[in-house]
């Protein structure tokens, strides 16, 4: 029939397209029908899907419930292993956040005590090491600073006592200036200091007395002017000026004794008026004095010198001086002082020959000069018979001096 579909007339098929038309829809309804109606194996597995998970879930919840219980992040861990879609995976990463989170604050906590108990360098450093990002880690720097700089002044310290010298003290301070030791530093020095000066002193002293002089007691207590023997170097000084004094008295009397003239005694009285024989110098003076003008006519040497300082300007030009005249006046006392001293030694007639007053310009040293010449014209004239005398001297004009006063 249906070969020759296309052969039939054309109300033939119209017929049977209807007819067509019915038997599809019947097959399609039968279709429809065995579809719509599932098998008993997909029925059983409907009815077993609900209760697989109500298991799950409570599977889930048990996992949770056992995880919280244990707290710990293995336990939360284990249980995202498990329920990689649970309920409650959200809150179980978010746990072992926090549990690690923790965990690291505790070890931070932890490992800072630990530091701290230590209370080193190198356990802050450790520290800073281990937890670079910690809670302490700039009081662990700050830290380790302090100590750092603590113990190197600590060493240097204990290198400088060590050491003992003032150099190494010196240095401490001038290297840790705001050092823990920096006061004592400073005590040190001064005890150093205060030592040092008493060990000069006592050596000091020691080389003033060995020496034993005036200039070494003087040196000590310029050196020293608070030292502990300046008290005694000054008593020192005074017996040595004291002994000083006796000798030079005793030498100037000794001296004046040997001249045995009223100069020598009068300047030993000058120069000594405190001295152990100024009384007596003084009586020698004065019987030299009264004995000479006794036996040794008088001049007026000042009007002798000035007038000799004239004769010699008039003679050799230029002007008299104070000094000329001094040194005349000194030359005149001296020689006025030997005729007295050696006036026994003069024979009388010598005396009467030499020593006159009435010529024009008087003289000591002339008549000194004369006398001498006299006397040792006659001890030649004993020894060896030879030569007459006596000597004269050439006569001048009177205008001066007056004989005899």
């Amino acid at each position: 029939m249906s070969g020759n579909w296309h052969q039939q007339p054309g109300h033939a098929r119209r017929i049977a397209f209807p007819n067509l038309a019915i038997v599809a829809v019947i097959a399609a309804g039968a279709l429809a029908s065995a579809c719509s109606q599932p098998s008993d194996t997909q029925q059983a597995q409907q009815q077993q899907q609900p209760a697989d998970e109500q298991a799950r879930k409570d599977a889930d919840e048990k996992a949770w419930a056992d995880a919280e219980k244990t707290g710990t992040v293995a336990a939360y861990t284990a249980y995202l292993q498990n329920f990689g879609s649970g309920t409650h995976v959200s809150e179980a990463s978010q746990r072992i956040v926090a549990l690690n989170e923790a965990a690291r604050k505790a070890a931070d906590e932890k490992a800072w005590a630990d530091a701290e108990k230590a209370g080193t360098a190198a356990a802050y450093t450790a520290y800073i090491q281990n937890f670079g990002g910690g809670a302490h880690v700039a009081e662990a720097r700050q830290r380790v600073t302090e100590l750092s700089r603590k113990e190197a002044d600590d060493k240097a310290w204990a290198d400088a006592v060590r050491a003992g010298t003032p150099a190494a003290i010196t240095a401490y301070t001038q290297n840790f200036s705001s050092g823990a030791h920096v006061a004592e530093a400073r005590q040190r020095l001064a005890a150093l200091d205060e030592q040092a000066r008493k060990d000069a002193d006592e050596k000091a002293w020691a080389d003033a007395e060995k020496a034993g002089t005036a200039a070494a007691f003087n040196g000590y207590i310029q050196k020293f002017g608070s030292g502990a023997h300046v008290a005694e170097a000054r008593q020192r000084l005074a017996a040595l000026d004291e002994q000083a004094n006796k000798e030079a008295d005793e030498k100037a009397w000794a001296d004046a004794e040997k001249a045995g003239t009223a100069a020598a005694f009068t300047s030993y009285v000058q120069k000594f008026g405190s001295g152990a024989h100024v009384a007596e110098a003084r009586k020698r003076a004065a019987a030299f004095e009264t004995q000479g003008r006794k036996e040794v006519p008088y001049i007026d040497i000042q009007k002798t010198c000035k007038a000799a300082a004239g004769a010699m300007v008039r003679l050799m030009g230029g002007t008299t001086t104070d000094q000329d005249v001094n040194a005349c006046l000194d030359s005149e006392q001296k020689a006025r002082d030997q005729i007295i001293k050696d006036r026994a030694t003069y024979a009388a007639a010598d005396k009467v020959q030499c020593m006159r007053t009435d010529v024009y310009l008087p003289s000591y040293v002339e008549w000194l000069t004369c006398l001498e010449m006299e006397r040792d014209v006659r001890k030649m004239q004993q020894e060896e018979r030879f030569g007459a005398g006596p000597w004269n001297l050439p006569r001048v004009r009177r205008t001066i001096n007056n004989a005899g006063r």
